[in-house]
């Protein structure tokens, strides 16, 4: 199977969202897409409806005519392993899971479930972004999850990890003028993580300043690593979520992360300049 790259993923062709519909999350994320004026094919898929919002429904992922680059679903958790299996069959490159309920609950078989639903997506070449997340913000490909966010595409690259967060930076900083060609709220982050957006916007040249909300790394010392590196070339701004004990609790409960001690987290970024 292929391994799709983030640059794939954020550049789809069409984009499914399972779970659409005329109200709630799945109207959010669909009508964003209609209002943003993404530039390619769109298809709602909910077994409920024949149309969401005047645009034809399908049943499931593997019922669209057409090919599908791209899924957003806002489906319940338990749902997730056979929307993967569709998606593997359809030949979908990335799904964002804004589905959450996994392991960021604590219980074994809510993570048991996240496993599987990896294992589905490595054995059907699907890549993620999630879960329990917002995904994408990406005003110049028309993509977005908040209805309010600026059309206006910038120079600033912004991971975070939560996606409340995400809406908050995003509508603040751009109240002062500043704004933003990509926002990726990624979640537990069982497969695209904080390296491979930091990787990302430091090749992109339409990034200039990458921002970064984070609880905790997937894997800390790459993190550094990385970070080091592109310090070199591009501006780095890490806000740090979880810095205290109450955070650090409150963080594992969030994303499943594990926050880190502050003064490690302080030294980290001192050194990466």
């Amino acid at each position: 199977m292929a391994e799709y790259s983030l640059e794939e993923v954020l550049h789809p062709r069409s984009i499914a969202v399972v779970g659409a519909s005329d109200e709630g999350r799945g109207s959010q994320f669909f009508g964003c897409l209609v209002d943003f004026g993404f530039k390619g094919e769109l298809y709602p898929v909910n077994p409920k409806y024949t149309e969401v919002m005047k645009i034809k429904a399908y049943p499931t992922v593997k019922d669209i005519p057409g090919p599908v680059d791209f899924v957003i679903s806002a489906a319940p958790a338990p749902q997730i392993p056979q929307i993967m299996r569709d998606c593997a069959q359809k030949g979908v490159k990335g799904i964002h899971l804004f589905t959450a309920r996994f392991s960021e609950t604590g219980r074994e078989d809510a993570a048991e479930l996240e496993r599987e639903v990896l294992r589905i997506a490595k054995e059907g070449g699907v890549r993620i972004i999630g879960p329990n997340c917002m995904g994408v913000y990406y005003p110049k490909m028309g993509m977005s999850f908040q209805p309010q966010f600026p059309k206006v595409s910038g120079s600033i690259a912004f991971a975070s990890q939560s996606g409340q967060a995400a809406g908050e930076i995003i509508n603040k900083t751009t109240q002062r003028g500043a704004f933003f060609n990509k926002a990726i709220s990624y979640g537990n982050a069982i497969d695209f993580n904080e390296v491979d957006f930091l990787e990302y916007f430091a090749t992109d040249p339409e990034a200039k300043v990458i921002m970064m909300y984070i609880e905790g790394p997937k894997n800390g010392s790459r993190f550094f690593n990385i970070l080091r590196e592109v310090t070199k070339t591009k501006p780095v701004v890490i806000i740090k979520g979880g810095r205290g004990q109450a955070g650090t609790r409150a963080t594992a409960s969030h994303t499943a992360s594990l926050a880190g001690a502050i003064e490690v987290w302080n030294t980290m970024i001192s050194q990466a300049g």
